[in-house]
This record gives C-alpha cells, sequence and structure tokens, in this order.
C-alpha cells in the first residue's frame, strides 16, 4: 500500500482549512479567538469508515467543563482525488444541545440554528492544529497524539484513510449508480404520514436506462458518497436525524420531501414502482364561471354547464387550484400538513397522471380556513352574480393569504402598477436596523417585494376591482439602483431587498447616506411613533470647547447642545470619520452635521490624538487647532495655551539676521531656509529640511546651530561617510562652534563634558551601540543627517534616538518619504512626537486611505498637516544656474546562453514559490526577495551567481565600451552598483585594461574614504567605483560629469541620492546619467516601478500620490511577468 504524498497532504490541509473558514465565518459571533482557542483543554481520536471523530472538553466562559463531539465527513475524497467528491464536511455539537453545522443544513431542523463558544472554539482548534501539518510524517505523527497508541494507531489511522479512499474510488469506477427515492403518504383520523425510502440503480449494461433498483437505507448511502449527489446526501441526512429523534419528524421529512421537486428520480413505493413527476406551487383557490337552465316558475332544472358570463343567469363554482399547474383537484388525494411550524402545505396526489404537487401555503393562514378547505365540498357549491361580486371586494384582503383568482368579468380592467420605490425601516432589538425596499402604489393595500410575486395583482377600488399590471423587470432595475447608490450591499443580507444594519454604527452610516441624499433618496417608511427624528443642526456656534493642561499636551474636550440633549466632541469626530452626516442624540433622534463644519471637524479629528480616553493636542498641532476652531466656537484655554499662541503670532514678524560668527554668503533660498530653522527653534517644534542633495542643507543647519550655540550642547547624528564632512565644513563656515568626532578617545568623557558651542558628531551605528550615554544627559539641539536613517520606526537605533533628551530636533533629508508612509510617520514622531499620533491611528486615518484606497482627500488632509514642518526644495526650482542633467537608459541584450541562465532561474523561482502555500508570510517574503536579488544578479552577470562561468557578460561589454567612448571625450565618470561582486568585475575589466580609478564601498576605512575622495576631486583616476549604499550619500564629487549606474535599485530616490554627488552646487558641466539595463530582465520592471516611487514622495511633499508599498503578491509579480 502506498504512503500518503506530502502534496496529497497539503491539498487535505488546504481544502480542511477551507471548510472550516466558510463554517466559522457563516455564523454571526464575537469571540476573541485567541481566547478560545486556550479554552480546549483536550482531545482524542476516534475514527469510523469514512468518519473521523474529535471529542473535546472544553471550558466555557462561566468556567464549566463542556463536551463537544467533531466530526468529519467526505474527508477523503479532496486528498485522493475521487470524481465527484464534495470538499470536507465538518459538524460540531456540544452537550449544552448546540451545534455548528453547514448553512445549507440550517433551515432543516431548528435545533441546529444555534452554536455556542464550544463548538467554534473546537472548529478553530482544529484549523490551527492542521495548518501546522506539513508532510506525511507531521500527519500521522499529529493523529498519534490523539490516539491511545500513538504510533501504532497515528500510522493505522493514515493506512486507514488510504485504503477507504481506494475503495471508494473503486467503487465509482466500477459501477455507474444513482439513487431513486421512492414515496408514500397515509392518513388516519385526518392526520397524513409521508415517507421516502432509497433504492440505488444501476446502469444496465446495454447503457439504455437503469435497473429497477434495490433498497437501501440512508444511514448505508451516507457511508457510500461516491453515489450520492448533494441532493441524495442532504436527503439522507434528514432522513437520518429523524431516525435519531433530532427535531419535529414530520416537518424533516416534508423538508426533505420538498428537494424531491428538484430530484428527477421519484416514484411510488408500492410493487408497480411507476416513476411520478414532483412539482410545487401555491394553493389557491379560482371563480370559474356556470350557468343553470330555468323552467317557467323560476326554479333550476338540469345540470351546470360552462355559461355566457354576459347572460343575467350567470353563476360561478369555486375550485382549489395550484397556478400553472393543469390539475383536476376533485380527481386527487389530498392531504394536508398544517400544523407545521415553517411551512404549511397541502399534497394532492394524482395517481391518474403520476403527479405529486406541493401547494405551499401562507403560514398565517388561520386554521378555520383549513376546517373551510378540509370539510367543504366545492363540487356543490355555486355562487350567484351577486355573491360573487361581494367576494371581490375582499379579494385584496383574502390575496394575501389565500389567492383567489377571478375571471376577467369580475377581476376588472387592466391598469399600469405606478411603482414607487420605498424603504422601509425598523429599530432593530438591541442595535441596528432593520432594511427592506418595497414597491408601492396608491391603489394597494400592502407593499410588494421588488420583481416578486404575480405580473398581475388583483385589488378593490371604490368604483370596483381592478387588476394591476406589475413590471416585474422595471422594478428589480429601479431597486438596483437604490441598493448601489446607498451601498445597501455593506449590510447583511436577510432575504430578498432585505437587510439588516447589525450595529447602530453602520445604522447611522446607512441612514446619514439617505439623510444627505435628500429628495433624491426614496421615501422613509417608520412603524408608527418609531420615525426617525433630526432635532437639529450642528453649526460651529453650538460647540463648546475647552482646552486643558497637560505635560506635553493640551487636552481638548467639547460639546454640543441640541435640544437640551449634549453630544460629546469625541462623537462628532467619529462621525466626520465614518463619514457620517448623522450623530445618535435619543433614542431614534438625531442631529445633522452642517456641511461646512463637516470639513473643518475632519480636519480637527486629523490634529487630535485621542490616547487613554483623552483627546491631546501637541504642541506643534496648536495653531492648526486654533485655526480650525476659529472665532465662531467659544473657547475655555488656559494661559499656556494662550502663550503659546501669542508665540506663534510673534513668529510671523521673526527674521533673525545670519550669526556673524557664520561664515557663509547664503543663497536667497538658503536665507529662506535658515530663516525657516530659526522660527520653528524659537518655536521649540522640530521639523524637517528635505531640500534636493546639494542644495547646502548642512550650511542652513550651521546657521540655527551657530543661532543654538550659547544654549548647551548640540548631537549631530550622520552616516560615517559625511561625519568627516561635517566635521569640516562645521570648521571652516562656523567659526564659534567647535566640533568634535565622536569616534576616537574616550568617548563618555566627549559626551560628559559637551557644553555650549559644542557639536558632537556621532554615527547612527554608535549612537546605538552607546545608547546609554547618550541618554543620560540633555542635548539642546539633535540634528539628524540623512534621516532617512530612521525611517524604519522598529529598529533599535530609530528607538535609541527617540529616546534622547533634546530641547529641539532638526532632520535633513532629501528623501524624507522613499517608499511608504510608514516612513514619513516614523520620521515626524521622532522629529515631532504626538503631531501624528500612534501608528495604528496614522494607519487608519491617513496610510491605509492613501496607499491602498487612493483616496486623494485623506492624501490632502495629510499634506496639510505636515506641511509647516517640511521644508522642501528642488533644484529645478532655487538653482537656475546648475548645469542641465541629461538621463540616458542603454540596454544589454542577453546572449543565448546568458539568455538561457536567466530564463532557468525565473521558471525555477515561480515553481518553488508557487509550492510554499503553507509557508509563514514572512519566511515566504523572505525566499520572495531572495529570488529576485538572484535574477537581479544574473541580469547582470552570470558569475555573481555561478563562480564557474568564465565568459564575460552582455552588461559588462557595453560597460566597456561606453567607458572607451568617455575617454576619447576626456570625462570623468562615477560608478554605482549595489552589489560590490559587481564592482570587482568592473575593477578586474578595468585592471586589464589598464585605466585609472579610485573605489570606494562599506569596507573603506573613514579616513581613507575622504582621501580617495579629496585624491578624485584633485584629478586621481578617470573613474570612481562607489557601492550605493556605502557612498550614494554625503560625498562631494563634482570633477566627475558622468554617471553610470551599473544595475537599477528598488528606489529612485537611492539613485538620485548617488547622481548629486556629481550634480550639485559646484558643479560647472552638465552632467549626463547612463542606467545599464539587461532587456527582458526584471530590471526593466524595476525601471516602470521608479515611476510610482517619485509620484508617492510628490503626493505628500507637493500634492499628488498613487504609489504605495509592496506586498510579497507584487514582488512574485514581477517574477511572473513574461519578460522578467
Amino acid at each position: 500500500m502506498r504512503q500518503i504524498t506530502n502534496s496529497e497532504v497539503v491539498d487535505f490541509r488546504a481544502e480542511l482549512d477551507q471548510t472550516i473558514s466558510e463554517l466559522v465565518d457563516e455564523h454571526d459571533d464575537d469571540l476573541d479567538k485567541r481566547a478560545a482557542l486556550l479554552s480546549v483543554e483536550s482531545a482524542s481520536l476516534r475514527a469510523e469508515e469514512d468518519l473521523i471523530g474529535l471529542d473535546f472538553f472544553v471550558t466555557t466562559p462561566n468556567r464549566d467543563r463542556s463536551q463537544v463531539a467533531l466530526q468529519l465527513v467526505d474527508l477523503l475524497d479532496p486528498i485522493f482525488g475521487n470524481d465527484g467528491g464534495e470538499h470536507p464536511e465538518i459538524e460540531a455539537f456540544c452537550e449544552c444541545g448546540a451545534a455548528l453545522i453547514p448553512e445549507d443544513e440550517r433551515d432543516e431542523d431548528s435545533l441546529f440554528r444555534s452554536r455556542c463558544s464550544c463548538t467554534l472554539a473546537a472548529a478553530w482548534w482544529l484549523q490551527e492544529q492542521v495548518r501546522k501539518q506539513k508532510s506525511y510524517d507531521d500527519l500521522v505523527g499529529f493523529f498519534a497524539t490523539l490516539a491511545d497508541d500513538p504510533v501504532a494507531d497515528g500510522s493505522d489511522i493514515a493506512s486507514e484513510l488510504l485504503a477507504i479512499a481506494h475503495r471508494v474510488a473503486a467503487t465509482v469506477s466500477e459501477e455507474q449508480l444513482v439513487i431513486q427515492w421512492r414515496f408514500e403518504c397515509h392518513s388516519a383520523f385526518r392526520f397524513a404520514t409521508v415517507g421516502l425510502t432509497p433504492y440505488v440503480q444501476k446502469l444496465k449494461k446495454n447503457g439504455k436506462g437503469y435497473t429497477k433498483g434495490k433498497r437501501t437505507s440512508t444511514n448505508e448511502l451516507l457511508r457510500r458518497p461516491s453515489v450520492l449527489s448533494e441532493l441524495d446526501r442532504r436527503i439522507c441526512q434528514i432522513i437520518e436525524r429523524v431516525h435519531h429523534g433530532s427535531g419535529n419528524d414530520q416537518e424533516m421529512m416534508l423538508s426533505a420531501v420538498h428537494l424531491l421537486a428538484r430530484h428527477g428520480n421519484v416514484a411510488w413505493d408500492d410493487n408497480d414502482g411507476e416513476e411520478i413527476q414532483v412539482l410545487d406551487g401555491q394553493l389557491s383557490l379560482r371563480l370559474e364561471p356556470i350557468h343553470s337552465a330555468v323552467n317557467e316558475s323560476g326554479e333550476e332544472f338540469g345540470g351546470l354547464e360552462e355559461s355566457d358570463p354576459t347572460t343575467e343567469t350567470a353563476h360561478y363554482s369555486i375550485r382549489m387550484c395550484v397556478p400553472g399547474i393543469d390539475v383536476d383537484i376533485s380527481q386527487c388525494s389530498v392531504f394536508y400538513f398544517t400544523e407545521q411550524n415553517s411551512q404549511p402545505l397541502v399534497l394532492f396526489i394524482d395517481r391518474n397522471s403520476n403527479r405529486l404537487i406541493l401547494a405551499h401555503v401562507h403560514p398565517g393562514l388561520p386554521r378555520e380556513a383549513y376546517n373551510f378547505l378540509e370539510t367543504r365540498d366545492f363540487g356543490s357549491v355555486v355562487l350567484d352574480r351577486e355573491s360573487a361580486h361581494e367576494l371581490t371586494k375582499s379579494i385584496t384582503t383574502l390575496n394575501r393569504l389565500l389567492p383567489v383568482h377571478l375571471p376577467d368579468e369580475l377581476a376588472g380592467p387592466v391598469l399600469d402598477l405606478e411603482p414607487e420605490l420605498l424603504i422601509e425601516l425598523r429599530p432593530r432589538g438591541g442595535a441596528g436596523l432593520l432594511v427592506r425596499l418595497s414597491i408601492f402604489d396608491q391603489r394597494l393595500i400592502e407593499t410588494l417585494t421588488p420583481g416578486s410575486g404575480e405580473s398581475i395583482y388583483n385589488t378593490v377600488l371604490d368604483d370596483g376591482p381592478v387588476r394591476l399590471r406589475r413590471d416585474l423587470s422595471g422594478e428589480c432595475v429601479l431597486a438596483n439602483k437604490t441598493v448601489e447608490q446607498f451601498q445597501l450591499h455593506e449590510l447583511s443580507s436577510d432575504g430578498a431587498y432585505r437587510w439588516i444594519a447589525l450595529t447602530d454604527q453602520q445604522a447611522l452610516e446607512f441612514l446619514s447616506r439617505l439623510y444627505e441624499a435628500g429628495e433624491d433618496a426614496p421615501r422613509m417608511i417608520w412603524p408608527e411613533g418609531e420615525s426617525l427624528r433630526i432635532r437639529g443642526t450642528i453649526a460651529p456656534s453650538s460647540l463648546r470647547v475647552q482646552i486643558d493642561d497637560s505635560q506635553d499636551w493640551f487636552g481638548v474636550s467639547g460639546t454640543v447642545d441640541i435640544g437640551g440633549k449634549q453630544i460629546a466632541l469625541k462623537d462628532l469626530l467619529d462621525a466626520v470619520t465614518q463619514r457620517r452626516n448623522l450623530v445618535r442624540v435619543g433614542d431614534r433622534e438625531f442631529a445633522q452635521i452642517s456641511d461646512t463644519f463637516r470639513n473643518r471637524l475632519e480636519q480637527l479629528g486629523d490634529t487630535l490624538v485621542y490616547e487613554n480616553g483623552e483627546m491631546k493636542v501637541a504642541d506643534a498641532a496648536v495653531p492648526a487647532v486654533a485655526d480650525l476652531l476659529g472665532a465662531d466656537v467659544p473657547l475655555e484655554v488656559t494661559a499656556r495655551w494662550n502663550s503659546v499662541i501669542d508665540t506663534l503670532e510673534a513668529l510671523g514678524d521673526y527674521h533673525p539676521d545670519k550669526p556673524e560668527s557664520l561664515d557663509v554668503d547664503y543663497r536667497d533660498y538658503q536665507m529662506d531656509g535658515f530663516h525657516w530653522l530659526a522660527r520653528l527653534s524659537h518655536w521649540g517644534v522640530g521639523g524637517i529640511l528635505a531640500d534636493d542633495m546639494g542644495l547646502g542643507k548642512t550650511v542652513q543647519a550651521l546657521g540655527v546651530l551657530s543661532q543654538r550655540g550659547a544654549g548647551g550642547p548640540a548631537l549631530v547624528i550622520a552616516p560615517t561617510s559625511v561625519g568627516g564632512n561635517w566635521l569640516r565644513e562645521t570648521e571652516r563656515f562656523a567659526k564659534a562652534l567647535n566640533p568634535i568626532l565622536y569616534r576616537d578617545g574616550n568617548r563618555q568623557q566627549m559626551i560628559e563634558s559637551a557644553g555650549p558651542n559644542d557639536v558632537l558628531i556621532a554615527s547612527y551605528q554608535l549612537v546605538q551601540r552607546d545608547a546609554q550615554k547618550f541618554q543620560s544627559r540633555q542635548w539642546n539641539t539633535l540634528v539628524l543627517d540623512e534621516a532617512q536613517f530612521v525611517k524604519n520606526a522598529q529598529t533599535k537605533t530609530a528607538r535609541a534616538i527617540r529616546d534622547l533628551a533634546a530641547n529641539w530636533r532638526l532632520a535633513l533629508s532629501g528623501t524624507p518619504l522613499e517608499n511608504h508612509l510608514g516612513e514619513l510617520w516614523s520620521l515626524m514622531r521622532t522629529i515631532s512626537p504626538g503631531l501624528l499620533g500612534s501608528w495604528d491611528r496614522f494607519r487608519t486615518r491617513f496610510a491605509d486611505p492613501i496607499e491602498r484606497h487612493k483616496d486623494d482627500q485623506r492624501r490632502e488632509s495629510l499634506a496639510r498637516l505636515v506641511r509647516p514642518f517640511i521644508l522642501r526644495r528642488t533644484k529645478n526650482n532655487v538653482l537656475k544656474e546648475l548645469p542641465r542633467r541629461t538621463d540616458i537608459t542603454l540596454q544589454a541584450h542577453l546572449g543565448d546562453e546568458e539568455r538561457g541562465r536567466y530564463d532557468e532561474a525565473r521558471v525555477a523561482a515561480l515553481s518553488e514559490l508557487s509550492d510554499q502555500v503553507d509557508e509563514k508570510a514572512g519566511e515566504h517574503r523572505m525566499r520572495t526577495l531572495a529570488w529576485l536579488t538572484k535574477l537581479r544578479q544574473l541580469s547582470c552577470h552570470p558569475r555573481l551567481v555561478d563562480r564557474t562561468w568564465s565568459a564575460s557578460s552582455a552588461k559588462l561589454n557595453l560597460f566597456g565600451d561606453l567607458v572607451d567612448e568617455l575617454r576619447d571625450g576626456d570625462h570623468r565618470a562615477l560608478v554605482f552598483s549595489q552589489f560590490v561582486k559587481h564592482l570587482g568585475l568592473v575593477r578586474e575589466l578595468l585592471d586589464e585594461r589598464g585605466i585609472s580609478y579610485q573605489y570606494l564601498d562599506g569596507a573603506t576605512p573613514a579616513k581613507e574614504r575622504q582621501r580617495r575622495v579629496d585624491a578624485f576631486q584633485e584629478g586621481e583616476g578617470e573613474l570612481f567605483l562607489i557601492s550605493l549604499k556605502a557612498g550614494g550619500t554625503g560625498l562631494n564629487l563634482t570633477a566627475a560629469d558622468y554617471v553610470i549606474h551599473m544595475d537599477p535599485w528598488w528606489n529612485p530616490a537611492v539613485e538620485d541620492q548617488a547622481t548629486d554627488r556629481a550634480h550639485r552646487i559646484g558643479q560647472t558641466r552638465p552632467v549626463t546619467v547612463y542606467r545599464l539595463v539587461a532587456a527582458g530582465t526584471i530590471e526593466e520592471k524595476i525601471l516602470e516601478m521608479h515611476a510610482d516611487k517619485r509620484e508617492l514622495v510628490a503626493g505628500v511633499l507637493d500634492g499628488t500620490d498613487r504609489a504605495a508599498k509592496m506586498d510579497t503578491a507584487d514582488l512574485i509579480r514581477l517574477i511572473k511577468s513574461g519578460d522578467a
């Protein structure tokens, strides 16, 4: 016997996981999953032929222990490829009587409509355990832990599963079977019973028809799932529950009989076993015109015959019928099943034409009506014209419970119904709202469901009966427009054009949409005394706000008074955030937020932070809050608030002179930048100077450092490659400052002794390593150069810098936002804590709406919020004299052997990544990134992946040709690559040709870095080979007028930073940038991404945004792309 393969285990796990998820998701439950899982104490295993059972003990929320039985049926088909097999079926039963079963079976017995926390916990436990089993051995081990004899039972169960699967599959292949249901019905003393018996029929040898069949049992059939259709399986399960006494026997059997109308293979349960047709419809009455002969004395004689309805002697008979089915009820046996709770039924058995007719009856039909139907002999009843006309006066009321079909002369003329769409609303017990769309015409006495029911509606007006003709399809079109317009599909469906708003919040959101639509919304109908009431409109003047002092914050609270009832400011802000126009005031009472005030409240919500039950505002957000509240909102404020406002008002006229000790001739834009920094410093709020590379961020920062120097020491944190530049520029331009490089010597002493006008310059790595030392004292000024180093808030470096004690903080970064908004949030959290609030708040209010849903309104709100604290100028805007920059992409076309190696790796990547369906998300992402790196390396040179590769590469050959052209024109170039090994191959080529160059990567010591930079600037070396990460920032290399990017990096901002080593102040020649890209590879896809990355930066910092952070699926799509 073969073993179960690992791929079969994967299929089994996926199918079972999906089934459990669908089952649990069908049940409306607010349980905490983690807590529920902890409540499962133990599980033991029992296995039958095609059923696996797990018995649990679960601790209930009341701390009681309850036993739960969980059963897996039809487990094998999805694993072993049994044609026609169903998904695994899972049922959980608790000793409290509750059960967790599939949705399509819950209507058949009221017992199974309930569920409890124990059944959900058991299903969740199994789901979690199954997800962990990755191989055959894991599967055996899992079963073994639940069995009495771990080793033996575990292997036996796995083997039994396989054996059963083979047996079931063999049965299917050897026999082609169908199920026929035999029907019988008996009555005694006005009580009727129905019975269904299954017969198994086999295809005849000649292939023409089936055998008469062999009687079997539903229990046996459920053990042979391969022969059952979905309909057969459901009928069998119902009958089995009847046999086990699980509910109302008669009602459950009738639910099985209902299914026969869709089966197609039903027969009488007698010796002949003739096949029968099962039809269903609605029980109705029909009036038919007749007449009688009259003698001279006016007495009737003779039989009744069809009459001319225009004669005065017209009479009418009354008959039971089922519309749409041509049947003579007088020739049928009639059985009444009127005691059923869910659906009363009348059965008409027509043996003459072998038909079984199921006539449904409205549940509201009173008991007297059944007595009338059962005891009346309609064959002897005749209505004269007067009686018939009297009956038509009540026809509308009768039709609601027992439709009565009239002949044309009694039904009246046909008129078109003039539909009006209504929205019927009813408060839901506890919370929420019941919603129904309905069709109304003032000539109706009831509302109708759109598109449902008869196309002709009989009713009676003052001048007699009429027939209203409905356009059923037109009603659906009308209703569906309303569904889309008011997003009714977001509510929980409760039937045809019926929905439930489960919570008050859902109800308010829906009502707000209706109210905002005004006359464009359908008419709302509420039960009498329960209608919606709008108590008033909330305007700025009705809001009262209180500002309180809090450490490092201002506390904010407020209320609105509407007709003597109070609404908290927090509730107003929540309503605006949820896009609601109504706020609950009382029971079915609401207040409307005015349109003009709504926009101000939304912006106010962006500036306020809600933490620990309190609304707060950071000092940095005070001007925004004050502006939004305005003069028309009454305020109660503190002295500190007024002091901050006074300081802010004075800042408008604050234009300090450049410090005398600063030996810099500022350009106009640099003086503007210094004034901006000085104002933030005077205010005490941090900011980000985000000018383009090469615009002099360092000298602008030296201006404010010189201004603040007397107040205490400053700490400048910069990449190692930039520290030396800070030292030299401080010594050169800021004569009053004392720069100290935190590298050699007594570092502890450097920190402790730092005083006024001292500027301690340290690398990010050293600050993180010596965090406690730096955090042990107060710094007057903190400057973060290349501040994108703290764009990941979770890194140790970012956390260490956030914990530094500094009076004022400044970040310098040409790329404060590179990939996603989390980077901006992390940087602002470091520089201006509190402005953007917690990550969860920021993600909900800004990141998700902007990045996932492309919400321009949210983008504009974020830009408005951060704009006062970010100053960004581009070279194109402020440096008109800067030489032009030209960007050129050169394509390298891979040779046949190189292309074959690349394509082979791409196919292998797709195969491996597609197989890792059960890998943890983090592991799967890392594996994906590893393959992407390999493909990018193969795009550059196969030797980066395969050391045995002896040939050159298309890209290296292209580079060699380009270098020859540059040398002929007496040009010098910077050569960047993200792969140090790639630079190594470039060095080999240059050494072979005798071309001089400088070289720098992450392993180059700081002093040697600067020596090589100075040497290149002085003319030593035709090329400068630089690792992108190690030398892409902080270097001045204007001696080069060409830049070559050997391989594209994910983010264009990083490449732009590298290019700006040459294209910056001091450059006198035009700069040409070459990007070498391997055609038909992943590198082309990376270039396509560059446009989106640039738009993300521009969107928040300048006003247009589309891009978002890539997830693992996006990365895999790069690999799947045909050319990648």
